[in-house]
This record gives structure tokens, C-alpha cells and sequence, in this order.
């Protein structure tokens, strides 16, 4: 009896298939999705930015001038990261006006209405803005100054007969916060100015209040200024 002996050709590569190409393509995904949720809960930290381009710095991977940001300017950009990655950038607005840090504040999102008392929602947006005056306090011959401003509808109660008393009311409650925070007092300034510089007109040409303008003009307004100016 002859025995047939069956030889199978050997396999050839291209017929090798690329399941595992998925396999790394949902391992990537993955990674990508767990960095983003890491980015988008943290707090930047620029302090651990400024160690590595300090470092970068002495291995001639930096130029001198790109290392030796401006504080101000250090300042605007370490709280618009902040601001942005909390979510808080919805009710603080940080812009920079010829080397002024100014940080707008939403009155309606930090104050109760027509009263000085902070919001609930308050303390920890403005604990998000403190250690960053702080440190910029610290280190360079600056002020911070803190503005109240209201809109044009009349106040009068026993606490605040008119909108100038509940604007420097709000401001010097912001200095009180920041004083409690380990800003020194004599770096800080409360001015309360009332409906008398509104961003928007308050009312239209027939005197008919416009809302939207009328919640535009109630804001504290925290800036950040050189001594000598």
C-alpha cells in the first residue's frame, strides 16, 4: 500500500492579514481620549512651565529673549490657561491694556443681587485668580487695584442708599478676600466709581433700559498696575 503523503505549499506573507492594525488603532484612540480628560481637569502649572524653559535655556535649546517673558504679560497668559482649562473664563475675562492685567469679573456670577455678599459660586473662582496676584505681588513693584461698577437703575436702602456705596461696597469686599488670601493690604486698592463709566449705554435713545447692556455695566474689574503709575 503506497502512502500519499500531502505537502501543503508554505504560506505566502501578502496573505497575512492586518487585524492587529485595529487592535493599535483602538489602543491609540484610547490614549488619546485619557490625555484629554487629564488636560481638561488639571491646572496648568506655568511655574513647572518656567522650569522647563529655564532648563531648556541652559542647553542653548532657548533664546534669551523667548525665556525672559514679560511678568505682566506671564501674568495674562498663566490665568487665561487657568481660567480656560476650570471652566471659569465664562465669568472673568483677562486682557491685557498697556501693561495692565485686567481681570473683569461678572457682578451677576460673584454678588448677590443688589447686595456685596459673594455668591457661593464666588470663593472658588476667585480662589482660582489669587495665588497668581500673589505671586506677581511678591516679585515686582506692582499694585492691585480693584474697581466696583454698577448700571444706571437706582439703589436706596439703608445699606447702600445709591449705586456709589454698593460699588465700593463690592470692590473693597474683593480687597477683603484677597487680604485673607496673603496679599499685603498696602498692595491693594478698593475705588468705587458707580454707573459713571459704563462699557455700553445703558438705555436706548428713548430711555427705555436695554438688559443685556445693563448687565455688561455691573462688574468688578480687578487690575494689576505698576506702582508709579
Amino acid at each position: 500500500m503506497t502512502d500519499h503523503i500531502s505537502i501543503q505549499s508554505p504560506k505566502r506573507h501578502d496573505e497575512e492579514t492586518d487585524d492587529w492594525l485595529v487592535t493599535y488603532a483602538d489602543l491609540v484612540t484610547l490614549l488619546f481620549a485619557f490625555f484629554v480628560l487629564l488636560f481638561s481637569i488639571s491646572v496648568p502649572d506655568i511655574e513647572q512651565f518656567k522650569k522647563i524653559s529655564m532648563a531648556l535655556k541652559e542647553r542653548g535649546f532657548v533664546q534669551e529673549e523667548l525665556a525672559d517673558e514679560d511678568p505682566y504679560e506671564s501674568l495674562s497668559k498663566e490665568l487665561e490657561l487657568s481660567l480656560g482649562a476650570s471652566g471659569y473664563d465664562q465669568f472673568m475675562a483677562v486682557n491685557m491694556k498697556e501693561g495692565t492685567v485686567e481681570i473683569e469679573l461678572s457682578s451677576s456670577s460673584f454678588y448677590l443681587p443688589g447686595s456685596a455678599k459673594f455668591s457661593k459660586e464666588a470663593i472658588p473662582m476667585l480662589d482660582q485668580v489669587a495665588p497668581s496676584l500673589k505671586k506677581l505681588v511678591d516679585g515686582a513693584d506692582v499694585k492691585v487695584v480693584v474697581e466696583g461698577h454698577t448700571d444706571d437703575s437706582p439703589i436706596s436702602t439703608a445699606q447702600f442708599p445709591s449705586n456709589w456705596e454698593l460699588s465700593a461696597a463690592r470692590a473693597a469686599n474683593a480687597v477683603r478676600f484677597f487680604i485673607a488670601r496673603g496679599i499685603p493690604g498696602n498692595k491693594l486698592e478698593a475705588v468705587g466709581l458707580g454707573d459713571t463709566r459704563p462699557k455700553a449705554e445703558n438705555r436706548d435713545a428713548t430711555g427705555i433700559p436695554i438688559p443685556a447692556n445693563q448687565e455688561l455695566n455691573r462688574r468688578v474689574v480687578v487690575k494689576v498696575v505698576k506702582e508709579n503709575d
